[in-house]
């Protein structure tokens, strides 16, 4: 699911702005979605279009992959467009890990991460522990800068602060429900229940040890301007997709999906729901929101189709 910085303009007709599906080759329903998903992100489809350069791999270049099909998007008048040249980069790049091999299915939330992984390899191709390339549009606007630490409230010892980047905020399903049932009645805001389960029964030992255990806290020191949150489901059959859904909130404000937020941008930033990848009877669907007539649009491989209430 994505969340992004929204600005409203006034709706138009669908019709008019014409939404192409996606048509690959055999199980590739985990890309069409998260193709779809990524195309429809204002902020990330203006921030490649306007990229000038990148370093190329050739067949296993996915950043070329990738504008090429966008590319493709806006000026094709197609009711479903192909789009190999991904599928066989996405295979290329993986071949010797074996993963998103072609003609094999694959998880949708994996492909999401590791298209955004490259994208920021052919801009940056240098390991950094933290990329600061005001270039690198997966850090820029997707990153999230946490760390993670132990205050005892008991003794006032302060553990090291654990620092890392996420780029997909991953939150049990299990979790978020359990969470539901606990606060049922209560005017918790999705950002909290989505902070109170991530952080579930994440308790550790006092860093002077004296014998308190004490719940982790997260703390984001950057304000993004795209959050995704991926739903980890413990099968694949499951009772609980109502309650995760009647859970979905459509704003998101940063400061209740971590414990304190550092950056003045992020206290008050609130995201906006515009995507989600959907999982069902083995198979991967999209639903984006399109900005230009306000609406949302659900995704099926080649087929595209206006949700209507």
């Amino acid at each position: 699911m994505a969340w992004a910085k929204f600005f409203r303009r006034p709706g138009g007709n669908l019709g008019k702005s014409y939404q192409p599906g996606s048509m690959l080759s055999l199980n590739s329903c985990f890309l069409n979605s998260a193709v779809q998903v990524l195309w429809h992100l204002d902020i990330f489809r203006r921030s490649l279009r306007q990229l000038p350069g990148h370093f190329c791999l050739g067949e296993s270049c996915i950043f070329c992959a990738l504008k090429g099909i966008f590319s493709q998007f806006q000026h094709s008048r197609e009711r479903a467009l192909p789009s190999d040249n991904l599928r066989v980069a996405l295979a290329e790049a993986f071949k010797d890990e074996h993963r998103f091999q072609l003609g094999f299915m694959d998880d949708a939330a994996e492909c999401f991460e590791i298209i955004l992984q490259r994208i920021h390899m052919h801009i940056v191709p240098e390991e950094e522990n933290a990329c600061t390339s005001k270039s690198c549009i997966t850090h820029q606007k997707f990153a999230m800068s946490i760390y993670e630490q132990v205050v005892c409230h008991s003794c006032g010892a302060t553990s090291d602060p654990l620092p890392f980047t996420e780029l997909v905020h991953y939150v049990s399903t299990t979790a978020l429900c359990q969470q539901m049932q606990r606060r049922r009645g209560g005017a918790d805001s999705f950002g909290e229940l989505l902070q109170a389960a991530s952080t579930m029964g994440d308790y550790r030992n006092c860093p002077n040890s004296c014998g308190q255990k004490i719940k982790i806290r997260r703390v984001l020191m950057n304000c993004p301007e795209i959050v995704i949150i991926g739903l980890i489901w413990d099968s694949e059959q499951s009772d609980q997709t109502q309650d995760v859904i009647h859970s979905l909130g459509p704003l998101l404000n940063l400061s209740t999906l971590f414990s304190r937020v550092t950056d003045e941008h992020a206290k008050k930033g609130e995201l906006m729901l515009v995507g989600m990848i959907c999982f069902s009877s083995r198979h991967y669907c999209a639903l984006a929101f399109h900005t230009k007539s306000s609406k949302w649009v659900f995704f099926d491989d080649a087929t595209v189709k206006e949700v209507r209430k």
